[in-house]
């Protein structure tokens, strides 16, 4: 029997390593969850990359490999596709790259902004979009939005276009990581500054940063909540429906999710030490499931049966439950979603089959007006806060800050993560919007990220 414990997990300020990154740009339909890269989008609306299953496509030189004997082995693991937003007390400075920074706007009163979108396909980035030209209105900007359709072509031609007009700064949701590298070198070069959105690129991207949200530690606070519902010494047989593996938005949130199932596992049987043992343990188990379909930690009493590819969808998420219920549904107990769309599809898929007692459903993202529903009626555990308009207003409000209100973007990470938060049952007040037109949660004010000679000093501390 399981016994719902009230945990409101609220997240710190995270700032990325490497990150190929899709919890925000796409590489499939859900525009890779913004991580990857994808060309197409799904129907959570993280824009992401494909990018290609490799570790090291897409990343930073942040984190990474270090001489330190005291540094966390989790740390010397990234960059790797299943770590995008796990950051290391090793980041490198960025100050001294030329990002064309400072920039003085040609119309201090009505700056110009060119932003080139992966995709308008799916509610995630609409919603997305309509955040940011409502808050671009809000301070006076000019917003001139150009979709590439998943086209690395077209993007090129954008960042061209914008090198053209003579925009004051370009937003980049890449299409693929290193595709708009080059593209990104001549606008500066011309004395134009580059902001990412969603998915953190190659690493030679002399951007001033990445506007997005953490898809490890959404994953990690989600995942720790699901775990603490469950007793201490009861089994958890968990299935999983990613995004698209090979996908760093996918992966991470997976991975993150079941690092925070192993946190929550060990502080119930007193075996607890740090987080970075939990995340070290998680991303092996999550390691086993790429390469074998399933993992096990008896001392844990976890087990994952199967996972299937749910490409960010209610359609692919109902399909891929469909398999993993006809070959394990008369063990499994939890199913785990990368976003509340393929959880919605997963819910059908057991009620189907009339194991809605049985079997318990964690989403691990979106925060979408059904997918709190679903939480509020008691027929998901949690979902995350990953919403369109927190990666679009968030990136105008960074825009504003740093030509309005002084702050200083030379010396930031690749990625910059806002904070991220588990919505329960418990919490829901904080986040449910009375607004039915908002299709997402009520978001949070937005924090400018730390620097990096900040972050190494957090972890000094």
């Amino acid at each position: 029997m399981k016994v719902r414990k009230i945990l409101v997990f609220a997240l710190v300020l995270c700032i990325v390593t490497a990150s190929v990154l899709t919890g925000c740009t796409e590489t499939t339909d859900e525009a890779a969850g913004n991580s990857s890269g994808e060309a197409t989008t799904g129907d959570s609306g993280e824009a992401t990359t494909v990018d290609s299953g490799s570790a090291d496509s897409g990343t930073q030189d942040e984190g990474g490999e270090s001489g330190d004997a005291e540094l966390a082995e989790i740390y010397k693991l990234t960059p790797a596709t299943s770590l995008s937003g796990v950051i290391g007390p090793n980041l490198q400075s960025r100050a001294d790259i030329d990002k064309a920074w400072p920039k003085t706007p040609a119309d201090p009163n009505k700056i110009v902004i060119g932003w080139t979108e992966i995709t308008m396909g799916n509610p995630w980035f609409v919603a997305m979009m309509e955040a940011a030209q409502a808050k671009a209105d809000e301070y006076g900007f000019v917003l001139d939005v150009l979709v590439a359709d998943g086209s690395v072509e077209k993007q090129s031609e954008h960042i061209d276009s914008f090198i053209t007009k003579g925009v004051d700064i370009i937003v980049v949701d890449p299409c693929d990581v290193l595709g708009p590298v080059n593209d990104i070198k001549r606008a500066v070069e011309a004395g134009i500054p580059v902001v990412g959105m969603g998915t953190v690129m190659d690493s030679s991207a002399p951007i001033l940063t990445t506007v997005c949200l953490n898809p490890f530690e959404v994953g990690y606070a989600c995942g720790e909540y699901t775990g603490n519902s469950f007793d201490a010494d009861e089994q958890i047989n968990l299935a999983v429906i990613i995004g698209v593996m090979g996908n760093s938005t996918s992966e991470s949130r997976i991975c993150g999710g079941i690092s925070g199932i192993v946190a929550a596992r060990q502080k119930a049987m007193g075996t607890f030490t740090t987080k970075e043992d939990a995340m070290l343990i998680g991303y092996y188990l999550f390691d086993d499931i790429k390469k074998t379909g399933k993992c096990n930690d008896p001392d844990l009493k976890i087990s994952c049966l199967g996972w299937g590819d749910g490409n960010w969808t209610e359609e692919g998420g109902l399909a891929a439950a469909e398999d993993i219920l006809t070959a394990n549904g008369d063990k499994l107990n939890l199913i785990i979603a990368c976003n509340d769309f393929e959880g919605a599809g997963a819910l059908k898929a057991v009620k189907a089959r009339g194991l809605e007692d049985q079997i318990e459903i964690a989403n691990f993202a979106d925060g979408s007006r059904e997918g709190l529903q679903l939480v509020k009626d008691g027929e998901m555990l949690c979902t995350g806060t990953f919403a369109g308009p927190a990666f679009g207003a968030g990136t105008i409000e960074f825009i504003k800050q740093i030509f309005i209100d002084g702050k200083d973007p030379s010396n930031l990470p690749m990625g910059t993560y806002s904070p991220v938060d588990v919505i329960n049952r418990e919490n829901m007040d904080e986040y449910w919007d009375p607004d039915p037109s908002n299709p997402f949660y009520i978001l949070p004010e937005f924090e400018f990220p730390k620097s990096i000679p900040e972050i190494i000093a957090d972890f000094k501390e």
